[in-house]
């Protein structure tokens, strides 16, 4: 028995052994080499130098080229990215994965997005669809040069790339769209609140705050919303539940981007920092990249899949961008008669297309979308109009930032930029620091916001086209130094159009502004080492406020580790996870009691924190009964909530646990390859609400800060690294300084020295 237990045991380590080979060969087989190839369309050679973290520096003679090195050194660095990003925007995961990628692929169907990037591509200005061919052209011949050993993930699902298109590059853009807009889920939730009390949704839904940081002032002011003042009977309370999966700092991806001047630096020349905050994905979404075109260097962080940069810095301007959160998507509630939605006195057809999704290891599947002039039928008779649907609206005028020959022209290239609407937040070498928005806005019917769902059988509710861009604020060295820009409300209504009714809680802009001021007031001139540490800042004003109001009311435990808490989200303690979940606590229990439907909060300040500060008598005209019993509640529901999840030993609660990094590649969701494919999950200090925005799910997609004092100390730093590649080098290199930041700025160094044999590009 005994040795039949041997021969056994041996036999398996024998087989998995031939398993480990046989995948390091293909690990080995599908690691990008140094040499070079030959790109049919170059016009001149082109020289690639990659240094110590595998980041490209492209020398060629035109932008053109450039553009085609660009697409050979992108597939080389992240071919199955590419094919993962063009699949999901078509909708043709299920192709690859089954029938756990079908909900994907029924939604990107329903947007028809593949049809609606075949459409944009010949609607473009020549130049910006040459751009996109030259690009194509570059992956393209990677692909054709390396078939059978662009990655292991092609390996595993034995699958190669078809030929990369124009098409596919707008498909890109149209995935960012949908990732930084979410308009439908706030109108959805809007509509809900109808039957709430005025004063109750004039708090839930505020159209100013007094936590707001604005770039362009209301004038009057508005006046924040009073605490809630309940006339008559309060409706049946509804029962409590789990609604809140994400407090009013969570959820939902953001951006931070600043701006100093130079009588603020200690370089004497304008900084320029920024972080967008997005989705993590691995690899991670941004490729670095610099451009030496003829003589002229550009740098920063390509989207695959897009052409040149979009964010940097050229030899007039650095720049970065948070999302605008603008409007660009309504809900029109169709009217709809034997296939046919009324239009004034007539009827127009409701149009039908049926899709097909293939399904990996099952039967096809048809979709039946039905749209109408607004947009496609979400449910029912619910269509949704979006900017990103309609083909003419697509531009793609990155490459024009490589081209521009004077900050005049640089700054112009914003005027054509259609969307996703964004905050351009940028710092220039003559000087000057700025803010303007970019992006197609529409004009909408007089007296609306598109805040809830239009009828759509009134001509009047139909968009009256777009803002011209001519129109859209600008600020310019702000006599305070500084601009900053986190998602907040930026544009007061004095501005006379409809740009959002669905801001970013401010939190992160006030506490960034605050830093910078508290520097300024103490004549501390900002570095790139302060402005790392001002993105690295994780604390929480809106946390710090929840915690000391509810304190008192918590377990002698709890109560004493939130003494004194100042608000910071430090992975290893419980403060924020304690003053987290009191917040979640806070909302539910109220909005139980006003029997207000959970929905997805915006343009909310620090209007709970009002309530948990006010008296007794605000309390219970507000229909909450005496204050001290309410908060007595929610604290109990908060540790009952912590004890459930996290178990009864306190001991053991930290944030850091709870906010463990979360990125997963495609076939991390594999049984079985998740070590191989999935980054470390490690824990995280910072949270959604702190200007360390970390969460599991998403957070700092990037750190970059450029000094135009010392050009040559650019930093950029990704959360993982520049390949896709498992058994790269680079792969994970950039990790574990985008995880502890870089104070001395030479980990994350854009400039660096060449490292090994230059790849040679040729016609």
């Amino acid at each position: 028995m005994r040795r039949f237990a041997i021969r056994a045991l041996s036999g398996i380590v024998a087989v998995l052994l031939l398993l480990g080979l046989v995948l390091l060969v293909l690990v080995q087989r599908n690691l990008p080499g140094d040499e070079g190839g030959r790109l049919a369309g170059l016009a001149a050679d082109v020289t690639v130098d990659l240094d110590d973290r595998g980041v490209a520096t492209i020398h060629a003679a035109s932008v053109e080229d450039a553009l085609q090195a660009q697409g050979w050194l992108t597939a080389r660095a992240r071919a199955f990215q590419l094919e993962i990003l063009r699949r999901n925007a078509s909708g043709r995961l299920a192709e690859l994965f089954g029938s756990s990628a079908l909900p994907l692929d029924r939604r990107h169907r329903l947007y028809g997005f593949a049809r609606v990037a075949e459409a944009a591509v010949p609607l473009l200005p020549p130049g910006e669809r040459a751009d996109l061919e030259a690009l194509a052209s570059g992956i393209n011949a990677y692909f054709a040069a390396h078939q059978g050993r662009l990655g292991l993930e092609f390996a595993l699902l034995r699958t190669e790339p078809e030929p990369w298109r124009p098409a596919d590059s707008v498909a890109v853009l149209l995935l960012m769209y949908e990732q930084l807009t979410d308009d439908v889920e706030a109108q959805r939730g809007t509509e809900k609140l109808a039957d709430v009390p005025e004063s109750i949704r004039a708090f839930l839904l505020p159209r100013a705050t007094a936590d707001d940081v604005l770039l362009v002032p209301d004038a009057p002011p508005l006046e924040p919303p009073s605490l809630p003042l309940i006339e008559g009977s309060v409706p049946p309370a509804l029962p409590k539940a789990a609604w809140f999966e994400a407090d009013d700092e969570e959820g939902v991806a953001g951006s931070n981007a600043f701006a100093v001047s130079g009588a603020l630096s200690a370089s004497g020349r304008p900084i320029l920092a920024g972080d967008p905050h997005l989705g993590h994905e691995m690899p991670a979404i941004w490729l670095p990249m610099r451009f030496v075109v003829a003589g002229r260097t550009s740098e920063g962080v390509t989207l695959p899949g897009l052409p040149a940069l979009t964010i940097g810095r050229t030899d007039q301007v650095a720049w970065s961008f948070t999302n605008l959160e603008g409007d660009v998507q309504d809900l029109y509630r169709e009217r709809i008669e034997r296939g046919r939605s009324r239009r004034g006195d007539g009827f127009e057809p409701v149009v039908e297309r049926k899709e097909t999704i293939r399904i990996r290891g099952g039967a096809e599947e048809t979709l039946v979308v039905r749209s109408t002039s607004n947009g496609p039928l979400l449910e029912g008779d619910l269509a949704v109009r979006w900017t990103a649907l309609d083909p003419a609206n697509l531009r793609v005028p990155n490459a024009d930032f490589l081209r521009a020959g004077d900050e005049a022209a640089f700054l112009a290239t914003f005027d054509r930029f259609t969307g996703p609407p964004q905050n351009v937040v940028w710092a220039s070498a003559s000087g000057s620091i700025g803010w303007r928005p970019a992006g197609l806005l529409p004009v909408r019917r007089t007296g609306t916001d598109g805040s809830v769902p239009y009828d759509a059988s009134d001509p009047k509710n139909a968009w009256q086209g777009y803002l011209p861009m001519s129109e859209l604020p600008r600020v310019v060295d702000p006599p305070e130094g500084f601009v900053v820009t986190a998602n907040q409300r930026t544009i007061g209504t004095s501005f006379g159009h409809v740009v959002s009714s669905d801001w970013g809680h401010p939190g992160r802009a006030r506490r960034i502004r605050d830093l910078l001021l508290e520097a300024k007031a103490a004549g501390t001139k900002v570095t790139r080492r302060s402005a790392e540490a001002i993105q690295l800042d994780e604390r929480s004003e809106t946390m710090r406020r929840t915690a000391a109001a509810l304190r008192p009311f918590l377990p002698g435990d709890l109560g004493r580790l939130l003494e004194g808490w100042d608000g910071t989200a430090d992975a290893t303690t419980a403060r924020y996870l304690v003053a987290r979940a009191l917040r979640r606590a806070v909302r539910e229990r109220a909005l139980a009691t006003w029997a207000a439907p959970p929905v997805r909060w915006h343009l909310e300040g620090d209007n709970w924190n009002d309530l948990l500060e006010a008296n007794d008598a605000a309390f219970r005209a507000a229909g909450l009964g005496g204050k001290d019993a309410f908060l007595k509640g929610v604290a109990d529901d908060a540790v009952a909530a912590l004890e459930k999840r996290y178990g009864s030993d306190r001991s053991r609660w930290s944030w850091g646990e709870a906010n463990r990094l979360s990125a997963r590649h495609p076939l991390g969701y594999v049984p079985g390859l998740s070590w191989l494919f999935d980054p470390p999950r490690s824990p995280q200090s910072g949270a959604p609400g702190t200007p360390r925005a970390a969460s599991p799910a998403f957070g700092q997609s990037l750190r970059w800060i450029f000094d135009w004092g010392e050009p040559e100390a650019a930093t950029l730093v990704v959360p993982f690294g520049t390949s896709g590649h498992v058994g790269s080098p680079h792969r994970l290199d950039q990790h574990a300084s985008w995880r502890a930041g870089d104070p001395g700025g030479t980990a994350t160094r854009l400039s660096r020295p060449p490292s090994g044999t230059p790849i040679q590009l040729r016609p």
